[in-house]
């Protein structure tokens, strides 16, 4: 059994987010919708907390300091995925360079849980599949309010093709 790699786990983040992207630039009215997953009161902040975590958790990984979650903008379609792709720019570098430790322990501070010890792959693996948790309840969200994605989400999809 091959493990899945880091370059997949960013593919299927981006192919995720660009699908997503391209629904909230259809419907940008979803942005407003009420939500209270992961304590936000609307749809555009769970984006922002989506794409918060990602850059956050990469600029940390990266040794960088972590951009202000107030400063993460998410107004638009384009200003959520403006910071996904800062994000994972960052973790593209990361996974090319094969000297950088996987392995080691590092201690992050969050928001809710506090101070963390784990290895950076644990935050890596973290913060590709927390975003793709999130679209999931996301998904259903927009569904209640008549807007249907219309793509396959799963992993599944990443490779399969219908016979």
């Amino acid at each position: 059994m091959v493990a899945l790699t880091g370059e997949e786990l960013v593919a299927w983040n981006d192919k995720t987010a660009e699908q997503w992207r391209n629904l909230l630039e259809t419907h940008p009215h979803l942005l407003a919708l009420p939500c209270d997953v992961a304590g936000v009161k609307t749809v555009g902040e769970l984006m922002q907390h989506i794409v918060a975590a990602q850059l956050r958790y990469a600029e940390r990984l990266c040794g960088l300091p972590a951009t202000p979650y107030e400063e993460i903008r998410y107004g638009t379609a384009a200003e959520v995925f403006a910071t996904h792709v800062q994000g994972m720019d960052l973790f593209r570098r990361l996974i090319a360079d094969s000297a950088y430790n996987w392995e080691e322990e590092v201690e992050f501070v969050t928001r809710r849980a506090g101070s963390l010890m784990a290895t950076r792959k644990t935050f890596f693996i973290h913060a590709m599949t927390h975003g793709i948790r999130h679209y999931a309840q996301l998904a259903t969200l927009v569904r209640q309010h008549g807007v249907a994605p219309d793509w396959p989400m799963d992993y599944l999809f990443m490779g399969a093709r219908w016979a």
